[in-house]
Formats: structure tokens, C-alpha cells, sequence
């Protein structure tokens, strides 16, 4: 048996609505509005977090569009992401660093989870990407 041990997410989904677009701002504090579309990750980091920056870095390997907000105007600027503190309360999106995977017509929650790496999130939506 390996003595590594692989990081998994505990948190039980929580079915809520999710807004089709927010208001957020960018890491240069220009106001945007952000679409969003089925299906999408939407990462809550925090500043001064190992796993929210393995994360950023390696969030390509998603397989569905993905994106990054946070509550801390630090965190906006350090990792060049959405600053969102409405959206993120709107989501009942408790205690970053966090994951939702929004799905749906409307769009909902439908998975959600804590946010250790970005190949620990890749595995753990798998089952919520499945047809």
C-alpha cells in the first residue's frame, strides 16, 4: 500500500439556482459582466492559498469552461482573477477555497466541493460531466 495519500473533497452538493451572468471586477478594477454557460466550474480562491495558486496555474487540464473569483482584493490582484464578493455570497459559496459546478436550463448547482489541485477537481467533476 502507497503512504500517499490523494486529497478529496468531502462537501455534499447543494442544489441552488445560479444567475445566468454577474457583475464582477477584473484584477486591474474595471467592471465586467460575466456570462456564464452549462456546463461551468466556478472556482472561490483565497490570497495566500498553496492550492487555489496549483490550481490557477493548472486549470487548463478542466474539462469545461471555468472561472476564478474570490472575495479578497488581494487574491483578485495576486492571481489576476474576478473580484466577486455579490456573487459569491448569491452562491452560498461558503469558505473558499471552494468549487461549484453550475449545470442546466435554468443553471443550478450540481456538484461542489473543496479545491485541493486542480487534477483533485478534474477527477471529482467526472461523475457530474457524464450524460
Amino acid at each position: 500500500m502507497s503512504d500517499l495519500v490523494t486529497p478529496r473533497s468531502f462537501d455534499p452538493p447543494r442544489r441552488r439556482p445560479v444567475a445566468a451572468s454577474f457583475q464582477a471586477r477584473d484584477h486591474l478594477g474595471v467592471q465586467v459582466t460575466c456570462e456564464l454557460r452549462s456546463p461551468t466550474l466556478i472556482a472561490v480562491v483565497k490570497d495566500q492559498c498553496t492550492g487555489c495558486s496549483e490550481f490557477i496555474a493548472q486549470q487548463a487540464i478542466i474539462p469545461i469552461e471555468v472561472v476564478v473569483v474570490t472575495e479578497s482584493s488581494a487574491a483578485s490582484q495576486n492571481y489576476s482573477v474576478l473580484l466577486a464578493p455579490e456573487f459569491i455570497a448569491d452562491l452560498e459559496a461558503r469558505f473558499a477555497p471552494i468549487y461549484l459546478v453550475v449545470s442546466g436550463t435554468p443553471l443550478e448547482v450540481v456538484g461542489e466541493g473543496t479545491i485541493f489541485s486542480a487534477a483533485q477537481v478534474a477527477t471529482e467533476i467526472a461523475p457530474w460531466l457524464s450524460p
